[in-house]
């Protein structure tokens, strides 16, 4: 059996929630009112809509770690949690000790909680695009300044050592070998030491180039660009690892460099979405690293297989 998209799953998500609620509340109502035979219908509508949740939750683990509980957000979606509890107390009507309350409570907090949360990870960059709009209509000369700040600082990454697509290889070798010669020691120094050697040195330097890590060997842009996240991110960790041979100890050290947030897991999941059909960043991502493996053989490692044959 083909396992659903996570597009639709994620698009499935606010629905189930608002489904398997609705059923709950209904179930409460038909038990309040003596209608017996109804609510246990509707109970068992209502069982199947949580399990369902239940699933995608589980199927979703991946892109939910990723939109809800990444590090720059845990905090936000922790208070959020504990301000809906609250919210569902305050709003549940004839607060006593009986199950249907327990229901009606539980139904309010999924819708306060869970449903923000849902539509946000489904529709969040529709949702931000249009906000966008609505910002630049409103001040267009300040989002334009800011626009042309942020092109600047990619330009300056980016502009200044791409070497020309006819460079012939020697030249090429002479080129990057030049970049990594001048990588500041203080850099050097902030880096793991298993990031130290001269190749993974020639390594950062190749994706600091394309436009992946910033000057400081940082991921250059984060998951709110909606293009890159800590998912592409942990396969890029994990395709370097292979190339200088880091099997043990290497999410210890990406989690605390970029960092990651269970970075195995991430990897697994980005390597799982795209098996079938390969992203354009997989494409690029290979397409470096058959690069680097040309420029510098010795980096052309079993484990890196998998990842240049996309």
């Amino acid at each position: 059996m083909k396992r659903l998209s996570d597009n639709f799953l994620t698009m499935l998500l606010p629905l189930t929630v608002v489904a398997a609620t609705a059923f709950s509340l209904v179930v409460a109502v038909a038990f309040r009112m003596g209608a017996t035979t109804a609510g246990f219908v509707f109970a068992t509508l209502s069982i199947a809509g949580w399990i369902g949740l239940v699933a995608e939750f589980f199927l979703l683990y991946g892109i939910i770690i990723d939109k809800w509980l990444s590090k720059d957000r845990s905090v936000l979606t922790a208070s959020w949690f504990v301000l809906s509890l609250l919210l569902a107390f305050v709003f549940t009507p004839d607060k006593r000790m009986d199950w249907s309350t327990c229901i009606v409570m539980v139904s309010l907090f999924a819708v306060v909680f869970l449903l923000p949360c849902t539509i946000g990870m489904a529709y969040g960059r529709q949702i931000k695009s249009w906000m966008l709009q609505r910002w630049n209509s409103l001040v267009p000369k300040k989002r334009q300044h800011t626009d042309e700040a942020e092109e600047k600082q990619i330009e300056a990454v980016l502009s200044a050592s791409t070497p020309p697509a006819t460079m012939k290889q020697e030249d090429e070798i002479r080129h990057y070998d030049s970049l990594v010669s001048k990588v500041q020691p203080e850099l050097i120094r902030r880096l793991p030491e298993t990031l130290q050697t001269n190749d993974a040195l020639f390594l950062l330097v190749l994706f600091r180039e394309d436009g992946y890590l910033d000057t400081d060997f940082r991921p250059l842009m984060k998951k709110e660009d909606d293009e890159i996240n800590q998912t592409l991110y942990a396969y890029i960790a994990s395709a370097l690892c292979a190339a200088l041979k880091i099997r043990k100890g290497k999410w210890v050290i990406f989690e605390k460099f970029w960092p990651l947030n269970n970075g195995a897991q991430l990897a697994s999941n980005f390597k799982t979405a795209y098996r079938d059909n390969p992203s354009e960043h997989q494409r690029h991502i290979a397409k470096l690293l058959r690069k680097a493996t040309r420029l510098r053989p010795k980096l052309d490692t079993y484990d890196l297989e998998e990842f240049k044959k996309v």
